[in-house]
């Protein structure tokens, strides 16, 4: 289960300074040199941040993996307003505005080729995606059970049709996610799925 430390605002602010350098540290030699060669220790040398400290906020470096991830990618609630195109054009949005950022997007690309040969973060990567899919199926079923889509809807494929569509432009074309495409996109899958 995903669960990034949260910080009080009663904490000393030299300790959000610390967890802020060093997750920028992080996030930079992700885009540097991807997920595999990012070691606690390059993490220590780049930011100054000695290596207890590190390990004294985040216990092993997949914890600290995974919040930059989750922190740089950072999160839109797939809230149902009963407008579903809008809640779609929404969430979908929020994911092709990520991928238009360049550090973001090498950092989503280094992703998802490490996972691909790190069983760790083969795990990590599995968690943060499905969470992130949950939302979006979630929403997609309320629309089912609104009779805004057929009752034979398949909501995990149609959210993962939606999302494949953007990383395919984003990372494979390199072509622009911006908001007038994806609303051309969520149309086409809404019309897709409506007519079976």
């Amino acid at each position: 289960m995903i669960c990034v430390m949260t910080i009080s605002k009663d904490v000393d602010p030299r300790i959000e300074r610390t967890r802020r350098v060093v997750l920028e540290a992080t996030a930079e030699l992700i885009g540097e040199c991807g997920f595999g060669r990012t070691s606690i220790e390059a993490i220590s040398e780049r930011c100054g941040v000695a290596r207890s400290t590190i390990y004294r906020h985040w216990p092993d470096r997949s914890e600290l993996l995974l919040e930059t991830v989750v922190k740089r990618m950072g999160s839109v609630e797939a809230t149902d307003t009963g407008d579903f195109r809008s809640d779609l054009i929404r969430v979908y949005s929020h994911l092709g505005s990520l991928l238009t950022d360049q550090e973001t997007r090498s950092l989503a690309a280094s992703f998802i080729a490490e996972s691909n040969r790190d069983p760790e973060l083969g795990a990590l990567h599995t968690e943060f995606t499905q969470a992130r899919r949950k939302r979006s199926s979630g929403l997609i079923k309320k629309a089912v059970d609104r009779g805004d889509l057929p009752p034979e809807t398949d909501c995990d494929q149609m959210a993962d049709d939606l999302a494949a569509g953007i990383f395919f432009r984003a990372l494979i074309l390199h072509q622009p996610t911006d908001e007038e495409w994806i609303e051309s996109h969520v149309d086409r899958w809404i019309s897709a799925y409506s007519t079976g």
